[in-house]
């Protein structure tokens, strides 16, 4: 029986968060679409319902669907590290669906540059609407404070600061437990700048004698204790297949990442072509791919190396009379339906993906279902897995969220699953 489920609104997050189960050894699932069962056996399952950028009521109507039915003992809300999405309806409608008497939040991830001091949400030591995330161009984080981010929530909002949670679990267990209530639940937003304070918090709830919500980043899954004894996870990875990595993301960090690999090893998407001829370009990217693959072993594609290339597409848009949504849309849907003839040419690939959108596309392509976690990352926030399901099955993959890892970390997940020397 399942003892957890886990629901997050990308894919990246929901690998980020799986991961972070299956490195205490739960046998953990990521299911890639939530409405396959695929992840009903093991341990852990998480269900991404690939909500971040959708209508608020879509996206809370998918949380509610995951959880309606859930009996599981232990419920997680995985949210982004920099709030960006649709954070505070979709912690609405999990408060509605599990009915706790507190909601425990936490979207600290102190590994990643990411705190919560004071009830501000810093990245990097930037207030997060002054960071990077904070200038996402569909669903930015709305508030530095989080107790102001969830004051238009259902209930009550209380801060657990950090003077209290620097005094470890018996002090956050007394708080917690006063801040339960009988007229429903109580929304506690908790500071944590350190990974010791994060297990402090998830510490503290296993004491309170209610039932609790979890909801966090990658940071707080690290801490939440799973009824029952592990299943056991982990992988060999086959590094005699070739590698295939596709990165749809434009965040500066990953644009940093790709500029830091071999152009031998680099192809890029026909951005203006995509636009007008999303199928063209997406074969054009294949027929390229696969000869990279054939001299080199592997390659990674992409749709940027640059910023200056989204103003490039988004002209082409313009030019196109396309608007911006449906740009977005076709370059991804180009580079997914491009790299899934590459890793299907033959023996399938291993593959590298980042951005959450361009991964649920990559995987959609290859008629994937689940992602079984190793328990293994490549650094913080990049896990690996194994394809299960589809063209892809067995494969190794890791996944990495556009805004996480130094400026080596492409290189090094590709090197992990055979590609180059780390």
């Amino acid at each position: 029986m399942t003892q957890c489920v886990v629901v997050a609104d990308d894919l990246t997050g929901s690998c980020d968060a799986g991961h972070e189960f299956a490195r205490r050894d739960y046998d953990t699932r990521v299911v890639i679409a939530p409405e396959t069962d695929t992840a009903t056996q093991g341990d852990v399952a998480v269900y991404n319902t690939e909500s971040r950028y959708v209508d608020p009521s879509d996206a809370a109507e998918r949380v509610r669907r995951v959880l309606e039915t859930s009996d599981s003992s232990v419920v997680y809300k995985k949210v982004d590290s920099t709030l960006r999405g649709n954070v505070r309806v979709e912690v609405d409608a999990a408060t509605r669906a599990v009915e706790p008497s507190l909601v425990i939040v936490a979207p600290a991830f102190p590994g990643n540059g990411r705190v919560t001091a004071c009830g501000y949400h810093l990245v990097d030591g930037q207030l997060v609407t002054d960071s990077p995330p904070g200038k996402d161009e569909e669903r930015p984080p709305t508030h530095d404070s989080l107790p102001e981010f969830f004051t238009a929530s259902e209930h009550p909002v209380e801060q657990v600061g950090i003077e209290t949670v620097a005094q470890g679990a018996t002090a956050v267990a007394e708080a917690f437990e006063s801040s339960c209530s009988s007229d429903g639940p109580v929304i506690l937003t908790c500071d944590a700048v350190t990974d010791g304070h994060l297990a402090t918090l998830a510490t503290a709830a296993d004491e309170v004698s209610e039932r609790c919500l979890f909801v966090g980043s990658g940071g707080l899954a690290r801490h939440i204790t799973v009824p029952g004894t592990p299943s056991g996870a982990g992988i060999d990875v086959d590094r005699t297949r070739s590698v295939v990595g596709v990165s749809g993301s434009v965040a500066p960090e990953t644009l940093e990442q790709i500029g830091e690999v071999s152009t031998d090893w680099r192809r890029q998407l026909d951005l203006e072509m995509a636009v007008t001829d999303p199928s063209k370009a997406g074969t054009d990217l294949a027929s390229r791919g696969s000869a990279a693959v054939d001299e080199h072993g592997g390659v990674l594609l992409h749709s940027a190396d640059a910023r200056s290339d989204v103003d490039r597409a988004m002209a082409a848009g313009e030019r196109a009379e396309v608007d911006e949504s449906t740009v977005r849309r076709r370059i991804t849907n180009a580079l997914a339906a491009g790299a899934a003839e590459v890793v299907g040419d033959g023996r399938a690939s291993n593959l590298f993906l980042t951005g959450g959108s361009t991964a649920r596309a990559v995987f959609d392509s290859l008629d994937a279902t689940a992602l079984r976690m190793a328990g293994e990352s490549v650094a913080p926030g990049i896990p690996l897995a194994t394809v299960e399901g589809g063209v892809a099955d067995g494969t190794a993959v890791v996944t990495k969220a556009g805004g996480f890892g130094d400026e080596q970390a492409i290189i090094k997940s590709l090197a992990r699953l055979g590609l180059g020397d780390e």
